[in-house]
């Protein structure tokens, strides 16, 4: 086996979160070009879309797209508009993302603005192996950047009234909604991906709008880490806080997650970063 290298690879996802996975690669990939260097790293992010890694990429793209001027929607249905399937349940959801776009033209805004990410999940019932049923709902996160803050309040009472059938005097909800405000400082979207894939066991399909920013990344560093210093930021330093943010100064440290392989007999980790927040001076203070 020839020389192989730790490399350090960076993942940017908007302006304040990050994520730096350690592996081993190598020494073709260390001497590949930079071309060839940025395809491995879109590898990597392939890798992340697969069912056993899709939480950590859904993560990543909440980070890139979304941030407090957006709202997460918990969209449910009363009995007699349940659906039959989830062609259906896709049909009730477009209907309702025209719905809000037909909002935004009413009130002059522009509708390319608008960009969101749905969860739909249901669990059809088991009863040998005693699993409940849950019915069809849906989990959404929905922001328009153009609006200022009077006008996303009323888009707010917008989305909870807009997941809705009929007109007029005839409308009536599909359910309940709840257009709650997010809260992305620290672990806040990280938390809500956890909670959206809280059920691994339930049916999903995840869809998006066009156009989503993607996670970006740097290039690579193969020179900066050691098997020995590796080895020991998966095991003593791993939950260090202090260790991590004198390694990566102005960023704030929000955990770690390495791994062993017994295959390969190496440590491989990332970690998860939040960019620090610079506290001015006030005139006159220290």
């Amino acid at each position: 086996m020839g020389k192989r290298y730790i490399r350090e690879q960076w993942t940017e996802c908007g302006e304040k979160y990050a994520e730096v996975d350690l592996f081993w690669v190598s020494e073709a990939e260390h001497k590949a070009g930079p071309r060839r260097k940025k395809e491995l790293a879109s590898s990597l992010a392939q890798q992340k879309r697969n069912e056993q890694h899709s939480k950590r990429y859904l993560n990543q793209l909440m980070h890139c797209n979304f941030d407090k001027r957006g709202f997460h929607l918990t969209l449910t249905y009363e009995k007699p508009f349940l659906p039959q399937d989830e062609e259906q349940a896709a049909r009730d959801l477009e209907n309702y993302l025209r719905r809000v776009r037909w909002w935004l033209k009413k009130h002059g805004h522009n509708t390319a603005g608008l960009k969101w990410i749905a969860v739909t999940e249901h669990q059809d019932e088991d009863k040998a192996a005693g699993v409940k049923a849950v019915r069809y709902h849906h989990h959404v996160l929905i922001q328009h950047d153009g609006l200022d803050r009077n006008t996303r309040n009323e888009l707010r009472q917008a989305l909870e009234d807009l997941w809705s059938t009929g007109r007029g005097e005839l409308r009536e909800p599909l359910g309940t909604v709840n257009a709650d405000r997010l809260q992305p400082e620290g672990d806040g979207l990280s938390a809500l991906t956890g909670y959206l894939l809280k059920y691994p066991k339930r049916k999903k399909r995840w869809r998006q709008s066009r156009g989503l920013q993607k996670p970006r990344y740097r290039r690579p560093n193969d020179s900066r880490w050691t098997r020995r210093k590796l080895e020991l930021a998966c095991t003593a330093d791993a939950e260090d806080a202090y260790v991590w943010e004198q390694k990566y100064p102005g960023w704030r440290f929000l955990g770690a997650y390495p791994q062993w392989s017994e295959e390969r007999g190496e440590w491989r980790c990332y970690i998860r970063l939040w960019r620090k927040e610079y506290l001015w001076a006030k005139p006159g203070g220290r």
